[in-house]
């Protein structure tokens, strides 16, 4: 987390914004229609409970911390999909937030009444609360990718037995690469929102425990390997992701952690992102098990534990970035082609 200076104390300008982008945020939900304005809401989306369970918890990110539960309230769910509300939503949600970073300290400040402690443990709920959404948008986000990978998967093998004509294959892989892509938009809207409110929790975090804002734990080293056979590589560090390619036996890889600790990524010599395994198909040496464990981060006081949560709001934000980043891969690497 990146050290956030304070700005201003909340004044008429601050409140006649908020208010402004809270009055546009109710006059874009009144805009909309009934229901969700989702792509796919033509019942053509089979990957619809997903989308929808995503657009769920990414609307959690689409308010400033202090007003989340103004700004959330008026529109339901907020960030639905990319276009001209979508567009809308977002940017009077950045307005809000921009308008609310200089005055979060400030507010939890006087909420705790000059008690250190009181303050202390404000911030922490705060980002343990941040913690948690951004967990559960990182599992939605995965479930998505999965949903849309295994669609993938069904068509193309469809096409190859013959089941469907090669060209209705292709159009359908080709609406399923769009539906992708605006989920690929929308996560990388969440992943600014979640840069957003992290700007907001730093201020609150300096003035509780200076300095762990900007003192992330280290990354885990990779660790050279060579699998004994060949290894499936699957899209998503989940048990029943879709299969996307296969390292040979004995081929030179590199393996880190990931998201969930029964997984391994799989990476070239040189960083290149192949894919994920099982933990448990390689052989690691006992003096090599240290290189990729995740690193242990210390509890103690309050203070201390605000500390332990901002180490851990770091990891859960790359988890969603490494969602994101197998999202784009997907749909930039050939994931939705029909192939030969």
């Amino acid at each position: 987390m990146r050290n956030a200076s304070r700005g201003p104390t909340p004044s008429r300008p601050y409140l006649t914004a908020m208010m402004g982008s809270v009055l546009l945020l109710s006059a874009c939900a009144g805009e909309q229609s009934g229901g969700s304005s989702l792509a796919g809401a033509d019942g053509t989306d089979a990957c619809r409970p997903q989308v929808e369970q995503f657009d769920r918890n990414a609307a959690y990110f689409a308010a400033p911390i202090v007003a989340g539960a103004a700004v959330v309230g008026v529109g339901g769910v907020l960030g639905t999909r990319p276009g001209v509300f979508g567009a809308l939503v977002w940017a009077a949600s950045s307005a809000a937030a921009a308008v609310a970073a200089s005055s979060y300290l400030e507010q939890r400040q006087q909420q705790a009444g000059g008690n250190a402690d009181a303050l202390a443990a404000a911030v922490a709920t705060d980002v343990e609360q941040e913690n948690a959404k951004i967990a559960q948008t990182q599992q939605a986000l995965d479930s998505v990718t999965d949903c849309r990978l295994r669609e993938a998967q069904r068509l193309q093998e469809a096409a190859r037995a013959g089941a469907i004509q090669r060209q209705e294959a292709a159009a359908r892989l080709a609406a399923l690469r769009q539906q992708a892509e605006r989920d690929l938009a929308m996560s990388q809207q969440v992943q600014q929102r979640m840069q957003a409110r992290t700007a907001e929790l730093d201020a609150g975090v300096d003035a509780v425990a200076p300095g762990a804002s900007s003192a992330p734990p280290p990354p885990p080293r990779p660790v050279a390997t060579r699998p004994a056979r060949p290894v499936p590589l699957q899209a998503a560090p989940l048990p029943a992701a879709a299969r996307v390619a296969e390292v040979p036996a004995r081929q030179p890889v590199q393996i880190v952690p990931t998201r969930n600790a029964d997984f391994v990524a799989v990476e070239t010599p040189t960083g290149q992102r192949l894919g994920y395994a099982p933990a448990a198909v390689f052989t690691i040496p006992a003096s090599q098990t240290r290189g990729i464990s995740a690193p242990a981060v210390a509890t103690a006081a309050e203070s201390a534990r605000v500390r332990t949560l901002v180490a851990t709001n770091i990891a859960r934000r790359e988890n969603f970035s490494e969602s994101v980043n197998d999202l784009q891969r997907a749909v930039r690497g050939g994931g939705f082609e029909l192939g030969s």
